[in-house]
């Protein structure tokens, strides 16, 4: 799981440290740097798995504006994953005519044993014994880390790598969302814009959790009976949502057909059952758009059942009144500014003797918010 990050020159961060819980709800006010938190991860996380360049990601417009002196952009991202503490850090310098964002930091450390390092140029790879075995120059301007393939001797470090790829962050979008799926897609997009590919490779790879997900959104879309995959033209299929009438006709829609609240239902339960109840880390910006009250409390229900039976993460930005009463109290922290500075999170602060709900309380602005 997520334990630790420290972000500093990047949006409104600076110097700024945060240590979620398993599952957690933060909230704040808007500008508050909630949703900045989740593109930071999010950039870091194409950095390296997706080996992104570092000037497509790691742009002028993304330093503090008030450090504009300061041309360095540091992250530190740390994970328990099993029985071991992996510190991965990043640190970005614009060098250069025109100034481009290079690494001048890459390294991964196990239980603060290196296992990956890539300083001024140059990668340092280590065994599972942490014992120094091979360097060699590379390109500054690319995460070292991203080209890292397994190997028998490099376990250790593609346990995280693995543990990195599943932190997944989330925007959900249905407005983006069709009904083709081209082909299958391991991750899925911060908008879910390829649902229907994601879907696909599911069903291919693991029927058993798939048929879990069938069920559970039988119980919350009435009248849902299964989706299909139509092969349309090779290899593309299209992903069909049947529902069943009074009388036993059954009806057939494109997954677009369907209303924005139903698709991104559909997706809420795929992220419980795809990703967090197989140990992912999720975050989710506003999961609570396009869903009803009464919708999304057994899905808040679901997700604190899949993190306290398994070893999933989940960390929620919502000011939904729901997800406030039900997770506020005990996982609840606050992203906090003076003014437009620097952010700092807060645990979240309620009274019982007032006799008002979180929701209440913050509708009210009594908890500083």
């Amino acid at each position: 799981m997520l334990t630790r990050v420290y972000i500093d020159n990047y949006k409104c961060f600076v110097n700024f440290e945060y240590r979620p819980a398993r599952r957690q709800l933060i909230l704040g006010a808007n500008g508050s740097g909630k949703s900045s938190l989740l593109d930071a991860l999010l950039t870091v996380r194409q950095f390296v798995i997706r080996g992104d360049k570092a000037e497509d990601l790691f742009v002028a417009a993304s330093r503090t504006r008030w450090l504009p002196d300061q041309p360095r952009q540091t992250f530190e991202i740390e994970a328990q994953v099993g029985e071991s503490c992996f510190v991965y850090r990043l640190a970005i310098e614009a060098l250069g005519d025109p100034a481009l964002p290079r690494v001048i930091e890459e390294t991964v450390q196990c239980d603060q044993k290196p296992v990956f390092e890539f300083v001024n140029g140059e990668v340092r790879l280590y065994n599972d014994q942490f014992q120094h075995k091979v360097t060699y120059p590379f390109d500054p301007h690319q995460s070292a880390l991203a080209t890292i393939r397994a190997r028998p001797e490099n376990q250790t470090l593609m346990r995280f790598v693995g543990w990195f790829g599943g932190l997944l962050c989330f925007r959900i979008n249905p407005f983006s969302m069709g009904t083709r799926a081209e082909k299958e897609d391991l991750f899925p997009r911060v908008d879910l814009a390829n649902f229907a590919s994601w879907y696909r490779h599911w069903s291919q790879s693991d029927p058993n959790v798939t048929a879990r997900y069938i069920e559970s959104l039988r119980q919350v879309l009435d009248g849902f009976g299964v989706f299909a995959l139509k092969v349309w033209a090779e290899p593309v299929r299209l992903l069909i949502a049947e529902f069943d009438r009074s009388g036993g006709e059954r009806l057939r829609f494109g997954f677009a057909e369907l209303s924005e609240g139903q698709r991104c239902l559909a997706c809420l339960y795929a992220i419980l059952h795809f990703v967090l109840a197989q140990g992912g880390t999720v975050i989710l910006d506003e999961p609570d758009n396009f869903v009803a009250l009464r919708e999304i409390q057994p899905w808040l229900m679901a997700c604190e059942d899949a993190v306290d039976e398994g070893s999933g993460q989940i960390l929620v930005i919502s000011h939904h009144p729901e997800i406030l009463n039900q997770w506020a109290v005990d996982a609840g922290v606050v992203f906090r500014r003076d003014g437009v500075g620097s952010v700092r999170a807060e645990k979240f602060q309620g009274d019982p003797a007032i006799g008002l709900t979180p929701a209440e309380l913050v509708a009210r602005g009594w908890n500083g918010e």
